[in-house]
C-alpha cells in the first residue's frame, strides 16, 4: 500500500519529468539556427535524391553530360554568366 507520502513523491517525480520534456521542446523551438540547418539538410537530401532520381530517367548521353557538369560547378557557372551577359548585350543593342 502506497502511503500518502509516496505518492507526493511519485506526483513530484512526474511533475520534473513531465517540466523537463516542457524545457526541452521550448529549448528546440527557440534554437532557430538550429532548426534552419536542420531542414536545409533535410531539403537538400531530397532535392539530391529527387535530382539523381531525374538524372536516372534521362537518355545515357545526356546523363553522361549531367555528370560531368556536376564534377565541374565552377564551369557551368561561367557558362551561365557569359549566356546571361551575351543576353544582356544583346537586349541592349535592340534598343
Amino acid at each position: 500500500m502506497t502511503t500518502p507520502e509516496d505518492e507526493l513523491r511519485e506526483d513530484i517525480e512526474r511533475t520534473r519529468k513531465q517540466l523537463g520534456e516542457t524545457v526541452e521542446a521550448l529549448a528546440h523551438k527557440m534554437d532557430v539556427p538550429g532548426r534552419v540547418k536542420e531542414k536545409a539538410h533535410e531539403t537538400t537530401a531530397r532535392m539530391t535524391a529527387a535530382t539523381d532520381h531525374a538524372v536516372e530517367q534521362l537518355p545515357e548521353p545526356v546523363a553522361v553530360q549531367i555528370e560531368k557538369a556536376r564534377r565541374h560547378p565552377a564551369a557551368v557557372a561561367a557558362v551561365l554568366g557569359a549566356i546571361v551577359m551575351l543576353l544582356w548585350i544583346l537586349s541592349r543593342r535592340s534598343r
